[in-house]
C-alpha cells in the first residue's frame, strides 16, 4: 500500500460551531492533530466563509484537501463549491462525523488518497447504526 495521503489538510466546515467542536473532540481523543482547520458559520457572512476556507487552501503550498461538511447542499456545503471552483486536488465529503475525522487524522499517512476517501466515505457509513433493546 501506497501511502500518498500525509501531503492532505483537512477542513471541517459547519453551522454554529460544530467545527470547532469536533476538532476540539478529535485533539481531546488523538492528542493535537495538525492541518485540520476548522469553519464554522457562527456569525460569519457566506463570502467570509468563501474567504476563509480560500486562505487555509492558499497557505496549504498545494497540498491536497478534504473538506468534510455537516449537511449536503446546505449553506456551508455550498460554500465550500464557491471556494474551491476551478481547484484540482479537493474533495468534499458532507456528513461529517467523529469516527470519520478520526479515522482521516490517523489513515492518511497510511494510505493512499482514493483509497483514504473510500474508506471515509464507507466508515461514515457504517459509523450509524441503531440498536434497539
Amino acid at each position: 500500500m501506497m501511502a500518498d495521503s500525509g501531503d492532505t489538510i483537512g477542513i471541517i466546515i459547519t453551522h454554529g460551531t460544530l467545527a470547532e467542536q469536533l476538532k476540539e473532540t478529535v485533539n481531546l481523543v488523538l492528542g493535537r492533530v495538525d492541518d485540520l482547520f476548522p469553519v464554522s458559520s457562527g456569525d460569519l457572512s457566506d463570502s467570509d466563509i468563501v474567504e476563509e476556507i480560500k486562505r487555509i487552501i492558499t497557505g496549504s503550498g498545494g497540498r491536497r484537501v478534504v473538506m468534510f461538511v455537516d449537511y449536503c447542499g446546505g449553506s456551508c456545503f455550498n460554500n465550500c463549491f464557491r471556494a474551491v471552483k476551478g481547484l484540482e486536488n479537493v474533495v468534499i465529503i458532507s456528513g461529517v462525523n467523529l469516527p470519520v475525522l478520526l479515522d482521516f487524522a490517523t489513515k492518511r499517512e497510511i494510505m493512499d488518497f482514493d483509497e483514504m476517501i473510500d474508506h471515509l466515505v464507507k466508515r461514515g457509513r457504517e459509523s450509524i447504526s441503531c440498536d434497539r433493546i
